[in-house]
């Protein structure tokens, strides 16, 4: 196995490992589902006979008006429900390990809303395990909960009656994209590895203040577009893009932040949030700080309306930055950093 592949297995069992536990310590505490947007489960609609459309019933009790509500066969426990949010496709997925098969076929999902475009059940096995995939017209928070009447409840909000603040977190290319690349060190492993460290500090935090919406969380292609829209339609306070550099000469290495300069936005100065991001990571990963720049052909950067950053972690041509960039606890400091710089960039706009 090479080094690369070694280190995408390392991080899948990372994720893994952090997804389990937290749904383990949160139902122990609980009796709402855990609702994870660890993504990365990719779904076959397949043939018709593995997928079906659900039945809806529109005649809701007293109550439950604009909720989502889905029956469960009764051997069914919080043990035997994962529910991910796939935000930024616009998709919930409701993944219920069941013995009853066809469950679903005679018993119909109870709700009035009118933000759900689509309601399909998809067999993962012949034994009764489904995923219950729901299409929504726009971006929304959920939150479930599992009642005494062996049903999910499912209560939607827009992300900005959710939460105060809010940022969309970036990490640079990925899928066929490598970016910048040196061997086997790719930007767009980097770019994950660090997402996903900054994911897993966020939900230890627990920060109900704040919200990070992550741009993806695998090795895929995001569609430009995606990206763009995943800002708008968060009506994101802050954008930050995770990326590393290259260089023909070995000697470079180094954090440098690129700012949005098209832009003056009186709460927070783009030029001041890369200096705010450059000094917090550069200090938490005991790295060189080579300062802060306007971006230049960043689209995604330089069409946001909000304060926008691009943060190189280093380069991966660096005789230095090659090692760093390859160490998970490295990029974990940078992680915090990146988490540091936020928070204190929230201070300053207040």
């Amino acid at each position: 196995m090479t080094n690369k592949e070694m280190k995408k297995v390392a991080v899948k069992a990372s994720v893994f490992a952090i997804v389990s536990i937290s749904l383990m310590l949160y139902r122990a505490s609980t009796k709402h589902i855990m609702i994870t947007d660890a993504a990365g489960v990719q779904i076959d609609r397949g043939k018709s006979e593995n997928a079906y459309t659900l039945l809806v019933d529109k005649n809701v009790p007293e109550g439950k008006s604009g909720v989502l509500t889905i029956p469960l066969p009764k051997s069914v426990s919080s043990d035997n429900i994962v529910l991910e949010d796939r935000y930024i496709d616009h998709q919930l997925r409701i993944y219920i390990d069941s013995r009853e098969e066809g469950f679903y076929k005679d018993n119909a999902i109870v709700t009035d809303l009118d933000i759900i475009d689509s309601a399909v059940c998809v067999n993962q096995n012949d034994t009764g395990s489904v995923c219950l995939d729901f299409e929504l017209d726009g971006l929304y928070v959920n939150e479930s909960s599992l009642t005494e009447a062996s049903t999910i409840e499912v209560k939607f909000f827009r992300p900005s009656d959710k939460y105060d603040r809010i940022v969309v977190v970036d990490a640079a290319a990925g899928g066929r994209n490598n970016g910048s690349a040196s061997g086997l060190l790719l930007e767009k492993d980097i770019a994950l590895e660090t997402a996903l460290l900054l994911k897993n500090k966020v939900s230890r935090e627990q920060n109900s203040e704040v919200k990070f919406y992550f741009t993806r969380q695998n090795d895929e292609d995001v569609d430009p577009e995606k990206r763009r829209a995943l800002i708008r339609d968060s009506q994101a306070d802050l954008f930050v893009e995770l990326s590393a550099s290259s260089s023909e000469n070995a000697s470079d290495n180094g954090i440098t932040c690129y700012y949005n300069d098209r832009f003056f936005l009186r709460r927070l100065n783009n030029a001041t949030f890369a200096d705010i991001m450059e000094r917090n990571c550069a200090s938490k990963a005991g790295a060189i700080a080579l300062g802060v720049a306007p971006s230049t052909g960043d689209e995604l950067l330089e069409g946001a309306g909000i304060p926008a950053v691009r943060v190189s972690l280093g380069f991966v041509s660096g005789d230095t930055d090659s090692v760093n960039l390859a160490e998970q606890s490295y990029l974990s400091k940078v992680s915090d950093g990146v988490y540091n710089a936020v928070l204190e960039a929230f201070e300053v706009m207040e």
